[in-house]
Parts: structure tokens; C-alpha cells; sequence
């Protein structure tokens, strides 16, 4: 029997947004005391929460979200579970030397799983960083995927959606001081956000001696987000971006290999996923409806 998983996160007042995006408003213009219903007026940004890119994020000429046929938005799925590779508790994450940087995904760790990758129309990538999401933490240090490995994915012909848990591809890299950040409610973020330098380390070492002639860290950052959203949705047909999933832990998944490790396609491992976005005439991007039948 077909079971339904949803991904999706919820949106409530006082969600945190993307640095520089609107926030999110939710007003009642009528209730039941006094117009006998209740309606509302929701004010949304195009990429907050659970969403989907369009290459119109990024292209002047490209492709609005509804464009796209409803079929692109489903398809044979797996999630690759990278969670102990890059994930907050990983050693990579947590033991870096260099905090001024993003711990990304590579293309040696998704080698491995070029067969099962091929049989795809959606790749899930898991790193376990949904516990935070509805949190500024949420938006910063995020494990991210890096301008070569979005190249390397864009030669899969089958590959029409890249599904990520976090709200980007690519973090920005500075985590914002605790101080200046409320104090966080049990109701809505997790227990460990409560030392959050735990998971984010706050206390940065000092910034690398660099070109004076460079982009500040930040903007190129920002310049390498930029360059991996244009190569998956400036390809023909685009790789369409699906970020801030959640409940990922509740999919199966392929696990990280071992060294030199080919890994060979297991259907057991595949479910079918339906993406469906608000659809918002010329949208750049819309919050979407997520669900992973099991």
C-alpha cells in the first residue's frame, strides 16, 4: 500500500526569510464575528520555505514556473544520504579549519552514484539541515552544493529537478551573531538550536589574508551561488531547483560509499515525488506542495 510523505515545510508569522527577502505576512480582512466567514491575505515571497527555482530567477529571457508542463514537476526519485559526509555533525563540518567558507558537496562524493543517478528524473540530496528551518540560523553556513558539482550533474539527460533540504545551493558564509538574534521559542525551533555553537561555530578565526583586488568573501559566495543556480537552470531542457525540503529521514535512501565503491542502481530505493508550485502567472519561483509516495 502506497504511503504519502510530505516534504513540505509549514509557513507561519514570524518565519525567517532569506537575507533580502520580503517577510511574510498573514492578515485577516474578514471573520466570523463580524462578516459570518474568515478570509485572509497572505503576503509571500516567491522563494520561502519549500519552493521551486525557475530559470527566470536567474535569466531575463528565461522560462516562468508555469511554462513547465505539470509532469515536470514529478518523477522517479532516490535520496542520496550525505548527512555523516557534510552534515552538521560530520567531521568535515565540524573540523574544518577555514569557517569563512561553506562546507560543499563534491563531485568525488556523488561519483559513486552515477548509475543510480542516471535512472532518475529527480535527485534528493539529504544532509540533515531541516531541524532549523523557520530560523535565521537556517539561512547561513548550510552544507551547499558547489559550481562544479551542479556542472558535473548537468550532463545527466534524464535529470529535470535537483532537490535540496537547504534554502540555496550555495551559504552564505557568516553565521549572524546570537545576540542579535530572538531568543528562540521551544514551540518552533529544536532543542539543539539552543547552543547553536554547537552546530554553527560562532567564533570564527580571522579572516585569510587575501587579494585586495578580490571580491569581499561574502560576494563570492553570492557570485558562486549565482554561477551554480545558471548552469542547472540555464541548461536545455533547465534543471529545475527545489529547495528547503523536509523529513527527509523519513525517505529511503542511498548511503555514502566506500572508497572506490561503484554503487549499482537499487529500485527498492526509488519512490515517486510530485512537486507541485503555486501557480503564480510569470513566476520566478513559488512555494510548493511536496509529497514522496512510498
Amino acid at each position: 500500500m502506497t504511503r504519502l510523505c510530505d516534504l513540505t515545510q509549514p509557513i507561519f508569522e514570524g518565519i525567517a526569510v532569506y537575507p533580502g527577502d520580503p517577510l511574510f505576512e498573514a492578515r485577516l480582512f474578514a471573520e466570523h464575528d463580524v462578516d459570518g466567514f474568515r478570509a485572509s491575505r497572505y503576503v509571500v515571497g516567491s522563494h520561502l520555505g519549500t519552493h521551486i527555482d525557475a530559470p527566470l530567477h536567474y535569466f531575463v529571457d528565461g522560462e516562468p514556473l508555469e511554462s513547465f508542463p505539470v509532469d515536470f514537476f514529478s518523477g522517479n526519485a532516490a535520496c542520496l544520504n550525505f548527512a555523516s559526509v557534510v552534515g552538521p555533525l560530520s567531521p568535515r563540518y565540524r573540523d574544518r579549519d577555514d569557517f569563512s567558507r561553506p562546507v560543499s558537496l563534491r563531485v568525488d562524493d556523488l561519483a559513486p552514484f552515477e548509475k543510480a543517478i542516471e535512472a532518475l528524473d529527480i535527485l534528493v540530496l539529504r544532509v540533515d539541515w531541516a531541524d532549523r528551518a523557520g530560523s535565521v540560523l537556517y539561512y547561513y553556513d548550510f552544507p551547499s552544493v558547489s559550481p562544479e558539482l551542479c556542472d558535473w550533474l548537468a550532463d545527466f539527460p534524464n535529470l529535470r529537478v535537483l532537490a535540496l533540504e537547504t534554502p540555496s545551493l550555495v551559504a552564505p558564509p557568516a553565521t549572524p551573531n546570537l545576540d542579535e538574534l530572538p531568543v528562540p521559542d521551544s514551540k518552533r525551533f529544536p532543542p539543539e538550536l539552543e547552543d547553536c555553537r554547537v552546530l554553527n561555530p560562532l567564533e570564527r578565526p580571522a579572516p585569510r589574508e587575501t587579494d585586495p583586488d578580490a571580491p569581499p568573501l561574502d560576494e563570492l559566495e553570492l557570485l558562486a551561488d549565482s554561477e551554480a543556480h545558471r548552469i542547472l537552470l540555464g541548461r536545455r531542457p533547465p534543471i529545475l531547483i527545489l529547495e528547503g525540503l523536509v523529513n527527509l529521514d523519513s525517505l529511503p535512501a542511498y548511503e555514502p560509499s566506500r572508497p572506490g565503491e561503484t554503487v549499482q542502481r537499487d529500485t527498492t530505493r526509488e519512490f515517486q515525488l510530485l512537486a507541485l508550485p503555486t501557480p503564480f502567472q510569470n513566476a520566478d519561483g513559488a512555494p510548493a506542495r511536496v509529497v514522496a509516495f512510498l
